[in-house]
């Protein structure tokens, strides 16, 4: 996975610029949520004592420095979900005439043993899954991340014993998100195959839609048909399966992050070393560190869409033509169009007996010449 994350990350080059301020930005919004329950803490731990007149003049120089901080957010929100999504749709567009030249270079046996249809899912839902990742995917971490990190450090500043049952149940969360990461990776995968088999069935189904009503074989492929679309259901309710389990499971653990917080802080309060404007500030910060938890969650399941379709673009990508230039090859100029073959051989890819040996034969120009019989 390392190698194939390290070619995927290339793709990023023409656009660095782009990605480095998209990565800013999202930083910066980020920094903007955690200063909102400071302000809460700061307005109940020492406004609530000043006189009225006092009072009011720091809320009223509080809120023009939030509507400042909240402008900056909505400008680096613009930015990301504007000129971030262009990169990706860039980069898609990359991605795409890539995979599109790879093909023309193909030999015609590769073809032989290809459904159109799964070699147009790899063109189309497949890329645009993998640029959906490359652009969300590194500016939902770092978003992700300065909010966890930040709302620690926070946190660990306010009361340690507090942060400390906060974050108990962090080593269960991710060892539960590792387990259940590898199956659904397995999951999505299989989604991927037998979405390219529907595609290809209906392609072969619309393409020779003449044959079918001439023989009145409309049933015949409707029940082809429905295999394959029962197969691609199974595959998704698997995958939904420990997708289910996978949020479910750690939407309860955030809960519990709340349940100990809250109890660990009653118990703080009754004793006298937690007071109540640091619960209360404790209790919004827990709520940033759950949000980004939410996030890393869809996260997960568009890592795993994203990548097993990078893996289908790699097997394609993976395939070399049977016929290759040598390296000392010349270019082919003052073509007069005739052509000669001498002591050509011939056998079927999955033949052993050559069904042509040792032909001779010479094409003058605008002559046609057809070779015709079974394949025996």
């Amino acid at each position: 996975m390392k190698e194939n994350l390290k070619k995927l990350a290339k793709y990023y080059k023409p656009y660095l610029g782009t990605f480095i301020l998209d990565m800013i930005l999202a930083m910066m919004s980020a920094a903007v949520a955690l200063v909102i329950p400071l302000v809460v803490r700061f307005i109940t731990s020492k406004v609530a004592y000043m006189s009225a007149n006092e009072a009011l003049s720091r809320i009223m120089i509080i809120v023009g420095v939030l509507f400042v901080l909240v402008l900056i957010q909505w400008g680096c929100n613009y930015y990301i979900s504007n000129y971030g999504h262009v990169m990706g749709a860039k980069i898609e567009y990359d991605m795409r005439a890539e995979i599109f030249n790879h093909y023309q270079k193909l030999s015609y046996s590769f073809y032989d043993d290809q459904k159109v249809g799964q070699l147009l899912s790899r063109i189309t839902s497949d890329l645009f899954d993998i640029t959906e990742l490359l652009h969300h995917g590194p500016e939902n971490i770092t978003i992700s991340l300065i909010k966890i990190i930040g709302a620690l450090c926070i946190l660990s500043s306010i009361d340690l014993r507090l942060t400390i049952a906060a974050f108990v149940l962090i080593p269960f969360m991710l060892v539960f998100a590792y387990v259940l990461n590898k199956r659904m990776k397995r999951a999505f995968k299989r989604n991927r195959v037998r979405i390219g088999e529907i595609n290809a069935q209906i392609e072969d189904n619309l393409s020779g839609i003449r044959v079918v009503k001439s023989f009145a074989n409309e049933d015949i492929e409707c029940e082809k048909f429905k295999k394959g679309n029962d197969l691609f259901l199974e595959s998704k309710r698997d995958s939904y399966h420990y997708m289910g389990m996978y949020n479910a499971g750690l939407t309860a653990f955030t809960t519990m992050i709340n349940v100990i917080v809250i109890a660990a802080g009653g118990i703080g309060i009754a004793k006298g070393w937690v007071n109540i404007t640091d619960f209360v500030t404790f209790l919004l910060y827990i709520n940033i560190f759950t949000e980004p938890v939410k996030v890393l969650i869809d996260f997960t399941e568009q890592f795993q869409n994203g990548y097993s379709g990078y893996e289908r673009f790699l097997e394609i990508l993976s395939v070399e033509p049977e016929i290759a230039d040598k390296p000392d090859a010349k270019e082919l100029t003052d073509v007069k169009g005739a052509i000669t073959f001498e002591n050509v051989s011939f056998r079927y890819k999955d033949g052993v007996d050559e069904v042509l040996s040792g032909v001779n034969l010479s094409v003058r120009p605008g002559e046609y010449v057809a070779l015709a019989g079974p394949r025996e």
